[in-house]
């Protein structure tokens, strides 16, 4: 069988339907049922798919590794920015 792993990453999760984007950076929407069970806004899925015997499989995991690493990054930015914030009200 020949097959390929991608990274999705939960954008949204409204209404029965995910808001997903995909490693290429595109930004997809599926049916929520496609997702494992437990999956959550932020969670990093592994994507393979798969061709045997003339059908094509959609295997869908969460990457909890890639997510705790996902989240490990975002808080260093955070930080990062803290200290140059000046606070106060927006000016637009």
């Amino acid at each position: 069988m020949s097959s390929t792993v991608r990274r999705w990453t939960v954008d949204a999760i409204e209404e029965g339907i995910a808001a997903v984007h995909q490693d290429d950076g595109r930004l997809v929407h599926l049916p929520g049922w496609i997702l494992p069970p437990g999956t959550r806004e932020g969670d990093v899925l592994a994507v393979e798919h798969g061709f045997a015997q003339g059908a094509s499989t959609l295997r869908i995991t969460l990457d909890r590794a890639a997510t705790d690493d996902a989240i490990r990054r975002s808080r260093e930015q955070l930080q990062r920015r803290l200290p140059h914030d000046p606070g106060g009200d927006i000016v637009l």
